[in-house]
């Protein structure tokens, strides 16, 4: 019996704190919440890596498995966060948002072996979207990273290096996502 007190009276508890809580969160007067704002829902420019949202299965240009990724629109609409699982099982994450205040869309890539890659500026062309990247300690070390959507079920990830300022380039990878069927 003494078990079922404490139990009624622990329930009790976490009930009283919940309407507290929910008391606290209640606009004055029972007004209705004011929506949380969306200044991202209709900006075209920020909706422009729209085609990269989805699921995908990632392969080389050859067809060998590269791994997965799924691609969520996140932040109201703000940004993309990408999940990555490569085939021999290493994860990473990257989020990529457009800056108004410098017009330029950038990406923070993060690996589980702890490698940062941050993209502070980018280009559109009309189809692909370009981040370029740049070593401050070797002005001459440059990274382009190219996301191009190939048809309705493709995006072709393309990135490459450069150790001279950009007078010549070294394919870093080349990958193809491929939309997963529902």
């Amino acid at each position: 019996m003494t078990r079922f007190r404490e139990l009624r009276a622990a329930t009790l508890t976490i009930v009283l704190a919940s309407a507290a809580v929910s008391a606290q969160t209640q606009p004055a007067g029972g007004a209705a919440p004011t929506p949380a704002p969306t200044p991202c829902a209709n900006d075209s420019e920020r909706h422009r890596f729209d085609f990269w949202i989805g699921e995908w299965d990632v392969t080389v240009k050859s067809g060998g498995r590269a791994g997965s990724s799924s691609v969520q629109s996140v932040s109201g609409g703000c940004a993309l966060l990408e999940n990555w699982t490569g085939a021999n099982g290493g994860h990473g994450k990257s989020l990529n948002a457009y800056n108004p205040s410098t017009r330029q869309w950038q990406q923070y890539w993060i690996g589980q072996d702890g490698a940062v890659s941050e993209f502070r500026t980018s280009k559109f062309d009309g189809k692909s979207l370009e981040f370029f990247t740049k070593d401050d300690a070797n002005p001459n070390a440059l990274t382009r990273l190219v996301f191009t959507p190939v048809d309705s079920v493709t995006v072709r990830q393309y990135s490459e290096a450069s150790t001279d300022g950009g007078k010549s380039w070294k394919t870093q990878f080349d990958l193809y996502y491929h939309r997963k069927s529902n």
